[in-house]
């Protein structure tokens, strides 16, 4: 982007408060616990209504209609991580796969509509419409005990590198992805044979270009244009898979427990989209659309749900134990087949610069504060190149997908969806002087979630990447 979407006059950064100061602004909001609008399920964190807290901003050319909202959100969710699913439900076997996968996909909503929520209750509070992650952070601790109050700043800069991690993480997946695809597809259709450590040095090239755009509503296009896509590739792949359905009793109803962790990395991988809900929503001129009941939130997260389902029970259940990495690596060695694989390629082509515009925006932004006019789009270039390329070298590093995959997913994904928003939850609800046993009891319940999830996950896939590095 050419400015950062949250500038204002003041820069957006939010200074440390004193204690007069923050007793001021805390109680700006008079808090009801006994309000119907009182939390992340479809309530708001204290008097002022919805209309108040998601009041509608002032339309610029930066601005995106819910439509185009939707279609950033369900592309940013149907990545990479989707076609590794019947992978996941190998981990975990068939049925108990079908249970858990909604259960999180609650979850994962739950947190975000947490995030999204006190983000408008802190900015009401500090009459600021539009927030990042990582300062909705810093705030909320800033609301928080006296003992913790000072630390505002870190708790923000630990968003931005768990922020950092992950969305970078997810554009080095995308570089694996698709030098698999290619490779395949090459090595079955033509005498061209290269490497997937070079088809990775030649995705380097597209990649570079599309990273030159810096401005959501320019890539809302071709974020339509590749949904339409990827889900004609999807309806062939699924047709595919129902074409040749296996009996249920041919693959395991419950997997080994020792895989489970597999399966939770890879399923947050999949949901990976919370690192871009704030800027996403921050750029919508009417941000009441995004969290409603039918709003943009829990649409993308609805449909993307079924279709990962889907994906995952019939892959699992078509494959079985021979499911790779990814589900186009099972295609059929047929010219229609392998041109799917194309088409998934150009689809997580364009995810990529969706993804990379969340470390990017945060990284703008500080160039904007700190450095002169005269050198800001030549640093602005060179980081986002200089990063891209390192994306590349890690793809290079670690080329096994699935393994990748469940390691970007426990560490960062976890931390971002799972362990931040609830302990954002209970500085707003601390501000409010309103920590009932009840708010304690599920956020602790999440975060115990989150701390298993985390801890499981991260043992089991690097335990399985050095395993993997051994046999080579």
């Amino acid at each position: 982007m050419s400015q950062s979407s949250y500038s204002t006059a003041a820069g957006n950064e939010l200074q440390p408060m004193a204690g007069s100061r923050r007793q001021e602004l805390a109680h700006k909001v008079e808090y009801d616990s006994n309000s119907p609008r009182n939390g992340p399920n479809g309530r708001a964190f204290g008097g002022p209504g919805m209309a108040e807290l998601f009041a509608r901003r002032l339309k610029d050319r930066r601005s995106i209609t819910p439509d185009q909202a939707l279609a950033h959100m369900c592309k940013v969710m149907m990545g990479t991580g989707m076609l590794s699913l019947p992978l996941a439900f190998k981990h975990s076997g068939l049925w108990l796969g079908m249970a858990l996968l909604p259960v999180l996909c609650a979850i994962c909503i739950y947190c975000t509509r947490q995030l999204v929520y006190a983000q408008h209750y802190i900015g009401y509070v500090k009459s600021q419409q539009k927030m990042d992650y990582a300062n909705v952070m810093r705030a909320a601790v800033e609301l928080g005990p006296a003992w913790i109050r000072e630390k505002g700043y870190l708790f923000k800069q630990i968003v931005n590198i768990n922020m950092f991690v992950a969305q970078l993480g997810f554009c080095a997946v995308y570089f694996v992805f698709m030098a698999d695809n290619l490779k395949q597809f090459f090595d079955q259709t033509s005498s061209i044979h290269i490497s997937q450590a070079g088809w990775i040095g030649l995705l380097l090239i597209p990649i570079l270009a599309l990273c030159t755009i810096r401005e959501l509503r320019a890539l809302a296009p071709l974020a339509a244009i590749a949904n339409v896509v990827y889900i004609v590739a999807v309806c062939i792949v699924l047709h595919q898979l129902f074409s040749n359905l296996q009996s249920s009793d041919s693959v395991p109803s419950i997997g080994r427990w020792e895989d489970l962790p597999l399966f939770f990395g890879t399923v947050m991988f999949a949901f990976e989209g919370v690192a871009v809900v704030l800027p996403i929503e921050n750029e919508m001129d009417e941000p009441i659309h995004f969290i409603t009941a039918n709003g943009v939130l829990n649409t993308s997260c609805f449909l993307v749900l079924i279709l990962y389902a889907t994906v995952g029970f019939f892959g699992y259940l078509r494959f079985g134990d021979a499911v790779a990495d990814t589900i186009t690596l099972n295609l059929p060695q047929t010219t229609f087949y392998q041109t799917i694989k194309v088409m998934f390629v150009s689809c997580v082509m364009v995810s990529y610069p969706l993804q990379f515009y969340v470390p990017m925006e945060r990284i703008e932004k500080w160039i904007h504060r700190k450095i002169v006019p005269a050198r800001q789009e030549f640093l602005i270039y060179f980081v986002r190149f200089g990063l891209v390329i390192i994306t590349c070298l890690v793809a290079e590093l670690i080329p096994h997908l699935a393994l990748f995959i469940s390691l970007v997913g426990s560490i960062a994904s976890t931390s971002l969806t799972l362990v931040f928003p609830p302990v954002i939850e209970l500085l707003c609800y601390y501000s409010r002087d309103q920590l009932t046993y009840r708010i304690w009891l599920r956020n602790i319940i999440l975060l115990c979630i989150a701390v298993l999830g985390f801890a499981t996950g991260t043992y089991a896939s690097l335990k399985d990447i050095i395993k993997a590095f051994g046999q080579q």
